[in-house]
């Protein structure tokens, strides 16, 4: 037993990160339960006050650092003393991740879609993407809410589950933490509406930065189910037509993996923006968002046996080499 305990304690690291992506899968915390909502509250509720049309823009962009700082460093001092007091340090490690997590709650949401439009049920399509999408749905037709499911389901799984687990391997919960936060308030104050544009700019900066190497990682794991030499030309050329080189890039291999076509008009509000079409020549069909969110997910399980192989392949040599 103390042998077992030993085990788990030398890598509580993997087994932390193991066991949350894995509940993450199947179960999510209530919205109203979940720490995140209060600080997305937080963050519409300093909107109100320091967006106003007679600040200038570098009082909101200080303002929006300030912020940002305001949350984070709270937060952060409240987890390292609990660190200090708690028996296993684990068990909090788990609990953090978890709530950094998302998985189950959007994945949820893109199956009612994908069930609602089986059912022929348009409409109330519509009303499940507009839950998780900022672009306007009811202009959209049957193929664009195709579109615009398969493109959210990938943004959004990506930031909110590859992206929190990227930075917890690579810094820790501290980093993760720090994403996630950003990210919060990156997706409050929205930088595509003309209202947030300034106030937005700083936090939509640091945001996009902490993104890329993640979407370069699942970029390539989704080019690794096709052909990733012969398409990586395609994917690079679509990718420079993007409004974010890393997203347009990950969407590209995804859609060219998937062999259909994603992009295109978007209204945001009164606001038409027309981005490039990335992947092939061919308009998503309903079957493939259940085919999008398997590929995904089977993109997940790369990472997890990944993780898993980096992490006891230097023990595995030890055991073969006695």
């Amino acid at each position: 037993m103390d042998l077992f305990l030993n085990f788990i304690e030398q890598y509580s690291h993997y087994f932390s990160v193991i066991v949350v992506a894995l509940l993450s899968f199947f179960v999510s915390l209530p919205k109203d339960l979940n720490p995140l909502s209060a600080i997305e509250l937080i963050f519409k509720r300093i909107a109100v006050k320091i967006n106003l049309k007679e600040r200038n823009a570098s009082y909101k962009r200080l303002a929006s650092l300030l912020s940002i700082s305001l949350i984070y460093f709270p937060i952060l001092l409240i987890i390292i003393q609990l660190y200090n007091i708690v028996i296993y340090p684990t068990f909090l490690d788990i609990l953090l991740l978890f709530v950094l997590l998302s998985w189950h709650d959007k994945k949820t949401v893109y199956l009612q879609i994908s069930n609602a439009l089986q059912h022929n049920n348009l409409a109330q399509a519509k009303f499940k993407l507009a839950s998780v999408a900022e672009r306007e749905t009811k202009p959209l037709s049957l193929v664009g809410v195709n579109k615009a499911t398969i493109e959210s389901m990938v943004l959004q799984l990506s930031a909110s589950w590859f992206t929190v687990l990227f930075w917890y391997m690579l810094t820790g919960i501290y980093g993760a933490l720090f994403y996630r936060i950003v990210q919060v308030c990156a997706q409050q104050w929205n930088a595509k509406k003309p209202e947030f544009t300034t106030l937005a700019s700083i936090p939509s900066f640091i945001y996009s930065a902490m993104l890329l190497p993640a979407h370069l990682l699942v970029s390539l794991t989704f080019s690794l189910y096709d052909r990733p030499l012969r398409n990586l030309p395609t994917e690079l050329k679509q990718s420079l037509h993007w409004h974010h080189f890393s997203s347009g890039l990950m969407l590209s291999s995804f859609a060219l993996g998937m062999q259909f076509q994603v992009g295109g008009v978007r209204l945001y509000k009164d606001h038409k923006v027309t981005y490039a079409t990335l992947g092939s020549h061919d308009a998503p069909g309903v079957d493939k968002i259940a085919l999008s969110l398997q590929r995904i997910s089977l993109s997940a399980w790369f990472w997890l046996f990944c993780f898993s192989a980096y992490t006891f392949f230097p023990l595995l040599l030890a055991f073969m080499s006695r």
